[in-house]
């Protein structure tokens, strides 16, 4: 019986010893003779590992690193949680009803938009400048942020409604609390918002709770209908950290 060859040896000739982590494990017997075209596994493995030698240890990335979502940074600081009065913070029980529901409404407007054959034509076609700031405000005032008109919105202004709409609670003065209306129009864009989230959804989303809770920790818990003015706050928050999960934003 012919000897079997030995094709893979396991031990590193001592010329060729090293600490590096990128030392290759298998050598390849030099009287191993290669086919043009492998037939079998173990050929294939051979040619890749033969045509490997052809190429640098080390492969330099032509990516540009310096290229970030437009609102993040290359080092990105995290801002110090706001402070949350104990008789605001809101149970965890509470904030399993709140998913649950939102959980109903994301599901109700799937099945909506599964059906868009039936009332595509109903929807009027929304067209605004993504950066005109006085536009969105103007349209925010005189729509009612109904089902229908989020989704006469291209799927591209979504994210951008909602970035929106959090630099204008920004505005909200120290002690009061996001209107009614503003909350109706946060809600019905976090109930489009698409997952899996992209980069520039999840800033968004973490900068909205964030400055939910700003607002809050200037709400003063002895003053009337203070539990009223944090209900929109602590639901947004609920469900950007519980839902979208950003667990490090709950509360």
């Amino acid at each position: 019986m012919p000897k079997k060859k030995v094709i893979l040896k396991a031990q590193i000739p001592d010329n060729e010893k090293t600490d590096a982590l990128m030392s290759p494990c298998l050598y390849i017997n030099p009287d191993v003779e290669f086919k043009d075209i492998p037939t079998t596994g173990e050929e294939y493995l051979l040619k890749v590992m033969k045509e490997r030698e052809n190429y640098s240890q080390v492969t330099k990335c032509q990516q540009d690193i310096s290229k970030f979502a437009k609102n993040q940074s290359c080092f990105v600081a995290e801002l110090p949680r706001a402070y949350v009065a104990d008789i605001f913070k809101p149970t965890i029980e509470w904030q399993n009803i709140q998913v649950a529901d939102f959980s109903d409404v994301r599901m109700y407007i799937s099945r909506i938009i599964s059906k868009k054959s039936q009332w595509s034509n109903t929807i009027r076609k929304i067209e605004i400048e993504q950066d005109n700031l006085l536009g969105w405000k103007r349209f925010f005032k005189m729509n009612e942020p109904t089902l229908s008109c989020v989704l006469g919105l291209p799927y591209t202004l979504l994210d951008r409604a909602l970035e929106i709409l959090t630099d204008i609670i920004d505005d909200v003065p120290p002690g009061k609390t996001i209107d009614y209306k503003t909350g109706q129009w946060i809600y019905a864009f976090l109930a489009c918002t698409r997952q899996p989230l992209l980069s520039d959804t999840t800033s968004i989303l973490r900068n909205l709770a964030r400055k939910c809770a700003e607002i809050r920790s200037h709400i003063n818990p002895e003053q009337e209908n203070s539990r009223e003015a944090v209900a929109p706050l602590n639901i947004f928050i609920c469900l950007v950290s519980r839902y979208f999960r950003q667990y490090d934003l709950a509360d």
